[in-house]
């Protein structure tokens, strides 16, 4: 349960940054390591699809579907953690954004460290939700996804 919650306060966190550094201007000496990050976000989720899809069908053979959503929801924390940093460096001035980033860095740590070995994410997830845990980590990806890449858009047009 306390997992649950731990997730659905990731992404309210996420969502508020979301909401809160929209009208804002990132600080404009990190530009380089914030556009890498931003890239990072945009481009990870087709390398790992490629990396895993390889692995998958060559060495992680066993436990499939337990592996397959243990990717899905430790994915899904990484490129919270990404976006919480890259929220730090480009608005760190602005101290509701500084507070909530620094709060959603070490609660995303927190759960990637105990969700990354296969065999703790097997005993806290899979074995109390099974199949269940696709739906946690598909609806956490693609609420990640859609808030992001629709801001992204946005501020592109309002750049052009």
């Amino acid at each position: 349960m306390l997992l649950y919650l731990g997730l659905i306060m990731i992404a309210c966190l996420f969502l508020y940054l979301q909401r809160a550094s929209f009208s804002l201007v990132a600080d404009s000496k990190l530009q380089l390591p914030i556009k890498r990050m931003d890239n990072l976000i945009v481009f990870a989720p087709f390398v790992t699809v490629v990396v895993f899809s390889i692995l998958f069908l060559t060495v992680l053979k066993g436990q499939l579907a337990d592996r397959i959503s243990h990717a899905l929801i430790v994915f899904s924390l990484w490129i919270f953690f990404t976006y919480f940093i890259k929220t730090l460096f480009g608005y760190w001035k602005n101290i509701n954004i500084l507070l909530v980033s620094l709060v959603g860095i070490p609660l995303t740590l927190y759960y990637i460290f105990q969700l990354t070995p296969l065999d703790n994410y097997t005993k806290i997830v899979f074995l109390k939700i099974g199949n269940v845990s696709f739906i946690v980590g598909l609806v956490l990806i693609i609420l990640f996804y859609l808030n992001y890449l629709h801001k992204r858009k946005l501020e592109l047009a309002k750049d052009n």
